[in-house]
This record gives C-alpha cells, sequence and structure tokens, in this order.
C-alpha cells in the first residue's frame, strides 16, 4: 500500500492521525517542540493509494501499522475522529509500537449498530457523499471548494469560515476533492467502526479531549460514562463550546494545542478528569 508520509521535527516520536474524509493537511499547522511528527493520508484519502473494498477499522490500523514499523521507535499517538479510533486500536493491539496515545473526539462505542443508528451524523455524511460527487465530476478547484464551504452554517450564528480556520478549509477542500467516495459508503452503511474494541485493556496512558455534547460530540458525555467500568485508567478532559473538529476551530485550537503538549510531554491533559 502506498501511502503520502511526511516527517518534520526531531526528537520523541509522535503520529498523528486524521479523520474520515480528511487527509494529513489537516495537521500542517502543527509543530512540537522536542518532537518528530509523522503525518500521513489514510489509504483512499489524500495523496494516498486507493484500495476499494478495503475501508473498514482494520485496514486503516495495518496503515498506522506499517508507518510505525518505519519509525524504527516507538511513537506517541495522536488521533482525530476516525484516527483516534485507529490510535486506540492500535495501542490496543500492538502496544511495543505506542508510547501514549491521545485520542480527539473519537467515536469508539459509534460502530456498535444501535449507536449507529441512532447517530445524527450519518445523513450527514449521506450529504457530504453528493456533494463531493459532484465536486470531483466538475472538477472544482481547492480555492472554489474552501469558498463555497466557508459560507456554509456550522453552528448557531456562525458560518464555517467564522468558525474554522483558513487552514482548516484548505485542508478539507483539498481532501474531498481527493477522496474515493467508496470511504463515505462505508460510514454510512456503518461497516467503517464495526470493529471496534471497547472492551480489552489498553496497556498505555491514554487521554480523550471531547467535544461537547451540544455541539454534535462523537464522544458525547453517555459514552465517556460508558468506559468507566472497562477503562477506569483513561483520562477525559471535555471542552464544552468545541465542536467534533477541535484543533480545527479558530476558539479552540490552542486549547488543543495545549492539552496535546501537556500529555506528550509525560502529564495529564491540563485540568484533566479521570473517568472514574
Amino acid at each position: 500500500m502506498k501511502l503520502q508520509i511526511e516527517t518534520s521535527g526531531s526528537g520523541e516520536p509522535v503520529l498523528l492521525l486524521h479523520g474520515v474524509a480528511g487527509s494529513s493537511r489537516t495537521y500542517s499547522w502543527l509543530a512540537v517542540d522536542g518532537c518528530a511528527v509523522t503525518r500521513f493520508d489514510f489509504r483512499g484519502h489524500g495523496a494516498s493509494e486507493r484500495a476499494p473494498g478495503t475501508y473498514r477499522l482494520e485496514h486503516y490500523v495495518a496503515d498506522a501499522i506499517s508507518v510505525l514499523e518505519g519509525l524504527g521507535a516507538p511513537a506517541a499517538l495522536a488521533g482525530h475522529s476516525l484516527g483516534g479510533v485507529v490510535a486506540w486500536t492500535v495501542a490496543q493491539t500492538r502496544p511495543e509500537l505506542v508510547t501514549r496515545a491521545f485520542l480527539e473526539d473519537p467515536p469508539l462505542y459509534m460502530g456498535e449498530p444501535a449507536e449507529h443508528a441512532a447517530n445524527p451524523a450519518v445523513p450527514l455524511f449521506q450529504v457530504l457523499r453528493a456533494a463531493s460527487a459532484g465536486m470531483q465530476a466538475e472538477r472544482l478547484d481547492e480555492a472554489k471548494v474552501a469558498a463555497s464551504m466557508a459560507a456554509q452554517p456550522f453552528a448557531p450564528g456562525r458560518t464555517a469560515g467564522e468558525a474554522l480556520t483558513d487552514e482548516a478549509l484548505a485542508a478539507r477542500a483539498f481532501a474531498l476533492l481527493n477522496l474515493d467516495l467508496e470511504v463515505l459508503d462505508r460510514v454510512v452503511d456503518g461497516s467503517l467502526l464495526a470493529a471496534t474494541d471497547t472492551t480489552s485493556p489498553v496497556p498505555v496512558p491514554v487521554a480523550i479531549l471531547g467535544a461537547g455534547d451540544a455541539m454534535g460530540s462523537a464522544f458525547p458525555t453517555a459514552h465517556e460514562q460508558r468506559l468507566v467500568a472497562s477503562h477506569p485508567q483513561v483520562t477525559v478532559t471535555r471542552l464544552p463550546g468545541a465542536g467534533h473538529s477541535i484543533h480545527d476551530e479558530r476558539a479552540h485550537r490552542s486549547a488543543y494545542e495545549t492539552h496535546l503538549t501537556a500529555f506528550l510531554q509525560g502529564g495529564l491533559t491540563p485540568n484533566a478528569t479521570a473517568v472514574a
């Protein structure tokens, strides 16, 4: 599998894992002092190879493991959404490759049939698939797509252009124009995350940075509470006003960076509350 991989900086290895329908460009702005930061595009995303029929969690986990094995040393993982579930699963199954894992609003329970059926984001992914197909068919350029997205509603009283950084909008435009649309089919049919294991132990430190329930969190408080019995060692910090893509938001990017940096430096995220 040919994957687009980039590394910058020096020091402790850190691997960044983007969300579904995204790309590694979502982290183009991020540098961490004292760390060698590697980012890559999952299969079917961005500049990586397409692989129809292999767009489920286990395949993305295989992508991450292949990159980790090429780093030559265990790495910290930082993953958003799908990337967070991949980080969780890699830490479960190949803990010798992982030093710690930072999960940004991970949909850990959304692969369960009942949770998938009730997930309000699924219809939005159906709309996104149709829109992406049109963009790709028209061969629109990134600037035009980014401008169109900037004008769309994001939250009450705000457009996406007001809520998201310019880098985030550009990264999203690139991602949608270069996405294998079958990826979104696996989101809609519920098979993308069906293999998620939320009961087995994760033997490395894990911190979760969650979005606000009212903002459409993929890891809502109800899911946080479910983690109590099986993984009491995991720490959770919630940003009530933040949306699902915390690192993309103008109002919350600095908080994301602060929490991530603190965790990578060996501590819990600031003001973290243990799930116990």
